[in-house]
């Protein structure tokens, strides 16, 4: 076997195939890291957004009254919009109040006629 010296343009076509293939790997990994630069910071906002909302759902469930009934209060995302009552739960709920003012008149009724007139 014979070593055949290379010429010296031989020996820089190699080296510059070499310098031009790092290159287009360097020009790859920056594209890589930039679009990592822009795509982190909007993972980390959303991360932080689902969080807030997590946390004000949390919240909103334990500042909730005790419900009256056998009706149960369930934490309402922010999102969605206040229902109204269906019409037997509004039914149910004047009938509540009027019964409520019965009493209540009747109260009244009961200890006006308890004070002693002159």
């Amino acid at each position: 076997m014979r070593f055949t010296k290379l010429s010296s343009s031989t020996k820089v076509s190699t080296e510059q195939r070499r310098l031009e293939k790092e290159h287009e790997d360097l020009l790859r990994r920056e594209r890589e890291l930039k679009k990592a630069l822009v795509t982190i910071p909007k993972q980390i906002q959303k991360k932080k957004e689902k969080e807030r909302k997590t946390q004000t759902l949390h919240v909103a469930g334990t500042a909730q009254s005790i419900p009256f009934g056998s009706r149960i209060s369930r934490p309402v995302a922010p999102s969605r919009k206040t229902r109204s009552l269906p019409a037997r739960e509004l039914q149910n709920a004047r009938i509540r109040f009027l019964l409520l003012c019965i009493v209540l008149a009747s109260v009244v009724i009961m200890l006006w006629r308890a004070i002693p007139s002159k």
